[in-house]
């Protein structure tokens, strides 16, 4: 039995929330962060998004995630959901793959992304796609203002 089902069973007798996989994966997470990480943390309510009844089919594959050994790998899970075409290995490529300040991504905010994929697949996808621009830091590899052929600040054009 997994930890959805579990889960469930301790719902229905009235000895816990819906979203205690989540919490508890949560907690597994914030045990290993340092003291300054863990003051710099913010989470959001995911009472509306992953917990909610409506997006039961992504919640249980967020439990299959969890269920997995450690280190977890989202491209493992069995018999992976896809919205939009993608599954939730894609979303955390995309999420990671354009940004590279992002240092860790959490499995709620990956399949929170897939929920946002399907009740708004337009504006999500923009998201995916998005490329920051680095004016002030500089321009490097991965950075929007850099392909469009402008050096730091000044915007010189590619020689």
């Amino acid at each position: 039995m997994g930890s959805y089902e579990e889960e469930m069973k301790l719902v229905a007798a009235g000895q816990a929330e819906r979203g205690k996989t989540a919490l508890d994966y949560f907690a597994e997470i914030d045990a290993e962060l340092s003291e300054e990480e863990s003051l710099l943390k913010h989470r959001p309510d995911y009472s509306k998004t992953l917990f909610a009844p409506e997006n039961d089919d992504v919640y249980r594959e967020f439990c299959r995630y969890i269920d997995q050994p450690k280190p977890r790998f989202f491209d493992t899970v069995e018999n992976p959901m896809r919205v939009e075409g993608l599954t939730a290995a894609d979303v955390y490529f995309a999420m990671k793959a354009h940004n590279d300040r992002i240092v860790m991504i959490d499995a709620a905010a990956v399949y929170t992304m897939l929920i946002n994929l399907r009740n708004q697949p337009e504006l999500y996808k923009k998201v995916l796609d998005f490329r920051p621009t680095c004016y002030q830091g500089g321009c490097g590899m991965k950075d929007a203002a850099f392909d469009a052929g402008y050096y730091g600040e000044r915007r010189f054009p590619k020689a």
